[in-house]
């Protein structure tokens, strides 16, 4: 054999080791993308059902909301209530601030007329149960004279 022949069998062996490792590299491809399509059908259906639970979910959250809507909507007389109460209570309050600064003022008044006129007020206290005492007297010599 020449070196030619050689060199024609050497390539045509290279040529058919080539060819039987792109026949497994193809097969290979073959088998991931078979993988691959299967995968992401898998990652389809996890997402339809994803979905689907989504959907649920946010129809059991529109359920919620829609009944804590009509909960304040329940509560909002009874706030208004609460308020007007809270208004009454100040108005009352306010009313009876008002008439304690009155009564107080009534009462410095009079121990202040109290104080200027003590002396005079003394008098009259002495005069009042000297009169007092003078009429007890008349009426038991009244009484000791319809007995006699």
């Amino acid at each position: 054999m020449t070196w030619i022949e050689i060199s024609v069998v050497s390539s045509a062996v290279a040529f058919i080791v080539l060819i039987g490792f792109a026949i497994r590299m193809l097969i290979a491809m073959v088998q991931i993308l078979g993988k691959l399509g299967d995968t992401a059908a898998q990652a389809k259906m996890t997402l339809a059902e994803t979905a689907v639970q989504a959907e649920h979910l946010m129809t059991k959250v529109g359920l919620l909301t829609e009944e804590v809507h009509m909960q304040i909507l329940a509560l909002e007389p009874s706030i208004q209530s609460v308020e007007k109460a809270g208004a009454a209570i100040g108005d009352a309050a306010s009313a009876l601030r008002n008439a304690s600064r009155v009564m107080n003022e009534s009462i410095h008044g009079a121990e202040k007329v109290v104080h200027t006129h003590q002396k005079r007020i003394q008098d009259a206290m002495e005069w009042a149960t000297t009169g007092f005492e003078l009429w007890q007297r008349w009426r038991a010599y009244q009484h000791a004279k319809s007995d006699n």
